[in-house]
């Protein structure tokens, strides 16, 4: 009697060997493991494909949240008249000398806050010397200054004011109160190198009582 041997079944030649099994076992295997590499390299392309514009709505969120402040130069106070800065109210030509040049301003509609910068001829500032009110003590709206986050304005002017040491760094303050509308006042704090002509000044508003025009 013939023994049956591993590579044969009792259905003759048409038998499949386990070895064959196990071959083609290994190939699907290995086939599988193949497709599964390329298509996790599809998938980590396709996210490298979408990272540029993930970075540009993330940009765009980012330049919404800082969209409510603004920034602008004039060369001259004839410049910011061109561009409506004075019209707009952001630029105080009636406080401005003449000669002021080199105009930086940044502001904030809510909270209605400004930041400005100017230089100004020494011999043209007896009208801006009119208009202010030398303090010895801050008023509390501007005990403390935010950070507009521009370069040219100066450290000693952020955060909670030392008097004294803005008066080392060659700074007289000032403050002016005057309406901004029938319920809130607009308090300017400036900040004056009379010898070298460099001003600075900062805006708030309060609300309550608005003062008349004579105090």
């Amino acid at each position: 009697m013939a023994e049956i041997t591993s590579g044969e079944t009792l259905g003759g030649r048409g038998s499949i060997s386990s070895d064959h099994i196990n071959r083609e076992f290994a190939d699907q295997m290995t086939t599988a493991s193949c497709n599964w590499r390329i298509l996790r390299s599809m998938i980590s392309s396709k996210a490298l494909l979408l990272l540029p514009a993930l970075f540009v709505g993330l940009t765009s969120i980012l330049i919404a949240g800082c969209g409510d402040r603004r920034e602008s130069f004039y060369p001259s106070l004839a410049d910011a008249s061109k561009d409506g800065a004075i019209t707009r109210g952001w630029i105080p030509d009636d406080l401005l000398p003449g000669s002021s040049r080199a105009i930086h301003e940044v502001h904030e509609l809510s909270p209605s806050t400004e930041w400005c910068a100017f230089e100004f001829s020494p011999t043209d500032s007896q009208g801006l010397k009119t208009n202010l009110k030398s303090v010895d003590a801050l008023p509390p709206p501007v005990r403390r200054v935010p950070s507009p986050g521009v370069s040219w304005w100066p450290a000693v002017l952020k955060g909670n004011l030392d008097i004294e040491k803005i008066h080392r760094a060659g700074f007289e303050l000032y403050v002016i109160e005057k309406p901004a509308t029938s319920v809130t006042t607009d308090i300017l704090l400036f900040a004056i190198d009379w010898p070298k002509g460099h001003a600075f000044f900062y805006r708030t508003s309060e609300s309550g009582s608005v003062p008349s025009p004579g105090s």
